[in-house]
């Protein structure tokens, strides 16, 4: 076969498509009753346009019944390329009302001034795959080599370096390259030779292992969680005046998304019956999925308590000063410029705080006792 065939299909595996079941009510949950009044309307776009469960949090809660459950009804935003700066783009022109992006990307857009706030963190660690060609047996052995990552601004590569801080290793002991895309082109690149080393999802490196192209690659470090501290990395962003004018609105879809994390925490199945049906098409079956809700759990991908952690958002703050080789302004100096804990605060009084995953809590440490007190 061609080598640029076999590329080919290597790409397609990671361009999965399939027809995503937005139902309520299909674990069972009633929707609210005229009594508790209408349901309110809420637009919200997923990080990525491809179906990919392990990131399409409004739709996987769709599935589950919860936006209805909470008195709220999804309308799911556009469909748009790129990644979280676009994101944040389509909510500060009101494209959407909250959108999933990475948190990088927000940074940016409340240090140039954008009036946003995160309404919660859906990955409270940032927790990832580090594979590398089979020849390099540890990360002491690939020291020096490059490593792929979805883009030097973005937060894979802030993932990446404070991984690699946290196993002892310098910043500047790797070099990173940006290879744009899902996992597919990073895995190509591995391939071709291009980079010695890659961040992989877990559903990324699941869906490669499963076509049986990862025989020249290996997986070094299963869990980059292990070796950081908490990083919140996926967050739910709306605009200052949107969270204002639609306080209960907001707060409501706070409890839809804690109750989901919640669930997939708890329970695999809550994760992986609606993943079937928004990843129909790609080739993993529920024992498969099941492997990877496993991943997940066991490197805090989770948010059950809303992942607001002031002191780890200070961290990766200080190094996207650093590594943007900026200082803070009148915008973006301390974590509280990114948060407006209103709604979540409002949910967690509501909803109690828990435990996480062991040993990886996600604790909100700005909640006060009832954070310490966590149980």
């Amino acid at each position: 076969m061609p080598r640029v065939n076999l590329l080919q299909r290597r790409t397609a595996i990671f361009l999965v498509s399939g027809s995503v079941a937005l139902m309520t009510g299909a674990f069972g949950v009633a929707p609210v009753n005229a009594a508790q009044g209408a349901p309110s309307p809420i637009k919200a776009t997923e990080l990525i346009p491809t179906p990919n469960p392990s990131l399409a949090y409004n739709t996987m809660a769709q599935a589950m019944g919860l936006f209805a459950k909470h008195g709220l009804v999804l309308q799911l935003g556009p469909k748009l390329g790129g990644g979280g700066p676009v994101r944040v783009q389509a909510v500060t022109t009101g494209s959407t009302d909250v959108a999933t992006s990475d948190i990088i990307s927000v940074f940016g857009g409340i240090y140039s001034g954008a009036k946003l706030k995160i309404l919660m963190v859906m990955t409270p660690y940032g927790d990832e795959e580090i594979w590398a060609l089979n020849k390099f047996k540890s990360m002491q052995d690939a020291v020096g080599q490059s490593w792929a990552v979805a883009s030097l601004g973005g937060a894979q590569r802030f993932n990446a370096q404070m991984t690699a801080e946290g196993m002892g290793f310098k910043s500047d002991a790797f070099r990173f390259i940006p290879i744009p895309g899902a996992d597919g082109p990073r895995l190509q690149a591995m391939d071709t030779g291009r980079t010695q080393l890659a961040t992989l999802s877990h559903l990324g490196a699941a869906l490669a292992a499963a076509k049986g192209y990862t025989k020249q690659v290996h997986v070094l470090i299963p869990h980059t969680a292990k070796y950081t501290s908490p990083i919140p990395r996926i967050v739910i962003v709306a605009r200052e005046d949107w969270i204002k004018s639609h306080e209960a609105v907001a707060t409501h879809y706070v409890e839809t998304m804690l109750d989901a994390g919640r669930q997939w925490e708890n329970h695999a199945s809550t994760w992986v019956t609606p993943a079937q049906k928004i990843f129909a098409n790609s080739g993993l079956d529920a024992q498969q999925l099941k492997a990877a809700w496993q991943l997940f759990r066991d490197g805090g991908y989770f948010s059950v308590n809303g992942g607001i952690n002031y002191a780890a958002t200070q961290k990766i703050m200080d190094l996207f000063f650093k590594l943007r080789n900026e200082s803070s302004n009148q915008y973006l100096s301390k974590p509280s410029d990114v948060y407006d804990t209103g709604p979540l605060r409002a949910a967690l009084d509501k909803m109690g705080v828990v435990k996480g995953t062991p040993s990886l809590p996600d604790v909100p440490d700005w909640y006060g006792s009832k954070a310490a007190a966590a149980k």
